[in-house]
């Protein structure tokens, strides 16, 4: 008869399994059906892959367990139905985009080694990409996990999102889950400290309104059909500006005239000119900031000022040119 329980079992453990994945492993929650007292789980090669210390019967009070080779020996005062609980590095997951003619779409990207999991239940946690890549990145999660809070280096903490039940393979499975319709606003952009070459380098991206929470995570851009490139795109609330750049821009050019107006013992004083050309037929959005050495001081009204520089930004229209000019001291 117990053995007849164990089958049965081991049966519902292939059925209906709830499935939550974090960055580095996942947790599992799988129905058994218990004989009084006691019950051996034979886990095979799976039980490599378990957490130490994770593996707990739910729905009945456990007096103890014994590992033997692949099978666990467990005594409990109970019987009938309850929940195998454990944590499994062998399941890790995370997300990746493709934003394609406006349309946004958010990946799942499950990695499985071992058995097959029949998710009737399947959650996927998010968090920060370069906790994702370090080496000792599903011990960190596992910490984390254990103590209750966000995964650290993530200031979002983690995104949650629920995937269709399936069926996991071994191998990695990649899923469409979330579609979003987005307005991408051209950018580009010079971020840097204060230069003086005739030539500044641009770099190119897209702005938009993210439809859904944003988890971090790769993004692939396409448009009019051809590849433009691979980017992180950062952590990003639900209707907050996403911001993805996707490498120097090629077209673009920023040109830059500095000319000396003044010069004491002590500074001197400059007129610089700064000329975007958009080369575009389509509207591009500038976003300008640099740093200056300090102590300095800067007439720019136009722009932001900032304890170490400034920022701004405008919009050219198609084949538009502008030209900024502010006036800055600097001690000599």
């Amino acid at each position: 008869m117990k053995q007849l329980l164990a089958l049965f079992s081991l049966g519902l453990l292939a059925l209906a399994q709830e499935v939550v994945v974090y960055p580095g492993f996942a947790e599992v929650k799988e129905p058994v059906v218990l004989p009084p007292g006691a019950w051996v789980y034979l886990a095979g090669e799976k039980l490599s892959r378990m957490a130490p210390g994770s593996l707990r019967l739910l729905g009945v009070e456990e007096v103890e367990r014994i590992y033997q080779g692949s099978a666990v020996l467990f005594r409990y005062q109970g019987e009938g139905p309850a929940t195998l609980r454990y944590l499994y590095t062998g399941l890790t997951g995370e997300i990746f985009y493709t934003l394609e003619e406006g349309t946004l779409t958010l990946w799942a990207r499950l990695r499985l080694e071992g058995e097959p999991l029949e998710a009737k239940r399947l959650t996927l946690l998010a968090g920060e990409a370069p906790l994702l890549e370090a080496p000792s990145a599903p011990k960190a999660a596992l910490r984390a996990f254990a103590e209750g809070g966000p995964i650290p280096e993530s200031p979002f903490g983690l995104f949650r999102y629920e995937l269709p039940p399936r069926k996991l393979l071994p191998g990695t499975t990649e899923v469409p889950f979330l579609k979003g319709e987005v307005q991408p606003e051209r950018l580009l952009r010079y971020q840097g400290p204060f230069r003086t070459e005739k030539l500044l380098p641009l770099e190119r991206g897209y702005r938009f309104r993210a439809p859904f929470p944003l988890a971090p995570g790769n993004l692939e851009a396409v448009e009019g059909g051809l590849f433009l490139g691979q980017a992180f795109l950062p952590a990003t609330p639900k209707g907050e500006a996403a911001e993805v750049w996707l490498g120097k821009d090629l077209e673009a050019r920023l040109f830059r005239s500095v000319s000396l107006l003044s010069r004491t013992e002590k500074e001197a004083t400059y007129r610089v000119e700064t000329r975007l050309e958009n080369p575009y037929p389509y509207p591009v959005t500038l976003l300008l900031s640099e740093t200056f050495p300090e102590p300095f001081r800067l007439d720019f009204p136009t722009a932001t000022l900032l304890p170490q520089g400034y920022r701004l930004e405008l919009t050219l229209k198609p084949k538009e040119a502008r030209t900024l000019t502010y006036r800055l001291t600097l001690p000599r």
